[in-house]
């Protein structure tokens, strides 16, 4: 299971409590993940921990919260994945070789934390509306980020002159989203797929890279 950095608005912290406490999320964010947040009780996330549905809510106050700080770590973890993919660049990479390379951590940063993001992506519509209020500014905060990007690529000429920033945004982001529904990473590469989803986006371009490609290869995927 993946292993989660702290990030709570849950007031504990007991000298016991983090180690619990991250073993209660991971158990829950598979759970969610795989049988729905509707379909998945504190009872059975006390029981797959082994634990007693009491000490679930010593750590968070509902059902509700649990939710919320899984969603939260997804959120957080794609958005560190793909700011750090971009940060790496040498000073040379221009705005397509950023943008690209924020499409590789985008993939990488949901692929590999798949319980937490899984429950975000394949779930939206179950997200209680006042989890979906709190967690808003998260999502503000990364869909700006991807707008910075692809806005800088747009002012240097380098996307084609007619795209519309927010509708390219949403579908780069949303497609890349969606692989979660369909692309099996626990026995596939995440490489074909980055490669792949590079390669698909390649028409919104006027400009060529200043890097060499990222990942090299013949592309060969897996689905689930």
């Amino acid at each position: 299971m993946p292993k989660v950095a702290k990030n709570s608005p849950e007031p504990d912290e007991e000298e016991s409590g983090p180690s619990s406490r991250t073993l209660i999320l991971d158990t829950a964010a598979q759970l969610f993940s795989t049988l729905g947040y509707a379909g998945t009780g504190v009872r059975q996330i006390a029981t797959a921990v082994g634990i007693q549905p009491a000490t679930v809510y010593h750590h968070f106050s509902s059902k509700e919260r649990i939710l919320e700080e899984i969603l939260r770590v997804g959120l957080n973890q794609t958005l560190q994945s793909t700011r750090a993919a971009v940060e790496v660049l040498p000073p040379e990479a221009n705005p397509r070789d950023k943008v690209e390379a924020a499409i590789d951590g985008h993939l990488r940063g949901i692929h590999m934390n798949l319980a937490y993001t899984a429950t975000n992506l394949r779930f939206h519509g179950q997200m209680p509306e006042e989890v979906s209020r709190r967690l808003e500014p998260l999502r503000d905060i990364y869909t700006d980020y991807w707008r910075g990007l692809l806005q800088a690529a747009a002012n240097a000429g380098f996307l084609q002159p007619d795209l519309d920033i927010s509708i390219l945004r949403a579908l780069i982001v949303g497609g890349l989203n969606r692989t979660v529904a369909w692309y099996n990473s626990e026995t596939g590469k995440l490489d074909p797929l980055i490669r792949t989803a590079i390669i698909t986006y390649g028409g919104i371009w006027t400009k060529d890279r200043a890097l060499k490609p990222r990942i090299k290869g013949r592309t060969r995927m897996r689905v689930s």
